[in-house]
């Protein structure tokens, strides 16, 4: 009968409290590493938002500058609280060459008249210039932007209509006072029979989208000027854009008109930009319940800066 014997009431009361003990230390840590597996989630899709934004700046933003020097007044790379500005030359697929050019020159045409300049306004109309071809394509549509040049002064406007006759071009464009953070339209500025040229560019732009707190990237403009985003980022809280000079200063956009001369357009090395991320939604586990998020900063030194840099 001795041999049969069960547990003591001391035994199992003691096999008991081992078996809680292990029960709540593992239960403990189920719970801790489930949410810390939700927290490491929560953070990872708002990083995986702020790569995609930042892949998507640096990449436009290496490619500022591509064959368009810039001047005091008239920079390839501008900000403005929330908006970044960034311009360069594309180029085309010439005819007849097996290889790629930059978007090719048009000289103001001249109608032999009296006088270096045109009264003001376009030689073709009040929103209207003509070019001569000199046998170049023309690869400019409606909806472009083009780099008027008249002697020193430089101007962005959109082209609203194109006419391609041989040898010239005309070109209908927008009428406003800015485009792009850029001087747009000729205003009083006489145009010059000789010295005056354009040049296709292409820009992109990002700006925070306030009411839906969205980080926008657009290429293209609308009729009335305005850009036509399409989303990058989403629960995007904060974005801010400065660029940065050559003597290691920044500011909110470059000035050529003042009396500083260290922070013109052409003195510009770089652009710092800054944005806030949350994540989609809150998670009662994560962050005490409030949405995470994080802030981000991308610093970018366009190379083709550095070399109007060196070059000087």
């Amino acid at each position: 009968m001795r041999g049969r014997r069960g547990f003591s009431l001391v035994e199992l009361l003691m096999a008991l409290t081992i078996g809680m003990v292990v029960i709540v230390a593992g239960t403990e840590f189920a719970v801790r590493s489930f949410k810390a597996r939700r927290g490491w989630t929560v953070r990872e899709t708002v990083d995986r938002n702020a790569r995609f934004a930042g892949l998507s700046l640096r990449r436009d933003a290496a490619l500022a500058g591509v064959a368009l020097e810039s001047g005091a007044t008239f920079a390839s790379v501008g900000t403005g609280g929330d908006t970044l500005s960034l311009l360069r030359v594309p180029w085309m697929k010439w005819p007849a060459r097996t290889d790629s050019a930059e978007a090719p020159v048009y000289p103001l045409h001249d109608d032999g008249g009296s006088g270096p300049t045109y009264p003001p306004g376009g030689n073709c109309g009040t929103t209207c210039l003509e070019f001569d071809r000199l046998g170049q394509p023309i690869f400019i549509a409606p909806g472009d932007l083009i780099h008027l040049r008249i002697g020193t002064v430089r101007r962005l406007l959109l082209v609203a209509g194109v006419t391609a006759e041989d040898p010239t071009v005309r070109v209908t464009f927008l009428n406003v006072p800015a485009l792009a953070g850029r001087p747009s339209g000729l205003g009083e500025v006489p145009l010059l029979r000789s010295g005056t040229s354009m040049q296709q560019v292409s820009a992109v732009l990002y700006w925070r989208e306030t009411g839906a707190n969205r980080l926008l990237r657009a290429t293209r403009f609308s009729e009335t000027g305005q850009p036509l985003g399409e989303a990058v980022a989403t629960d995007v809280t904060a974005f801010t854009a400065r660029v940065l000079f050559v003597n290691g200063t920044e500011a909110a956009n470059y000035n050529g008109l003042d009396a500083d001369t260290a922070n013109d357009g052409d003195d510009i090395i770089g652009v710092r930009v800054r944005a806030q991320i949350r994540a989609t939604r809150a998670d009662p586990a994560v962050n005490g319940g409030v949405r995470v998020g994080r802030w981000y900063e991308w610093r970018m030194s366009p190379r083709n800066l550095l070399y109007e840099k060196n070059r000087q």
